[in-house]
């Protein structure tokens, strides 16, 4: 019951509300050093997640990464959009589909490693373009 309330959250805090479009807003004004910040929580997050999937906890590493792309990532977004739209979209459709959906499916931990190791590539990719 409490992993059916805690997916039902995701998907409202995906879905966005009137709160969201503020944070959106702030979001898309971070600073590229804060930007720069956030991917680095953002790549704790995708360990995190590891290390959960590792211990057999399968819906704790989903919810791992799902947090991390809301919380850090999303923060990323409107700054790297400026210098690699293109880096953005890959990165962001590796973590929030790529990686959530072969947790989901029951991938072996290193098939999530090796999209965990590419998501982590492109996100020091990004960082460097961000400190520009």
């Amino acid at each position: 019951m409490l992993s059916l309330a805690l997916a039902a959250s995701l998907v409202v805090a995906a879905c966005g509300s009137d709160g969201d479009e503020s944070r959106d807003a702030a979001d898309a004004q971070a600073t590229p050093a804060q930007a720069v910040s956030e991917i680095g929580e953002t790549r704790a997050a995708l360990e995190a997640s590891l290390v959960a999937l590792t211990a057999g906890a399968r819906q704790k590493a989903e919810d791992i990464v799902a947090e991390g792309y809301l919380q850090h990532y999303e923060k990323v977004e409107g700054p790297l959009e400026k210098v690699d739209p293109e880096l953005k979209e890959q990165i962001e459709d590796t973590i929030n589909e790529e990686i959530r959906d072969r947790i989901k499916d029951g991938a072996s931990v290193a098939e999530v490693r090796k999209l965990v190791d590419e998501a982590k590539a492109n996100l020091d990719r990004a960082a460097g373009e961000l400190q520009q």
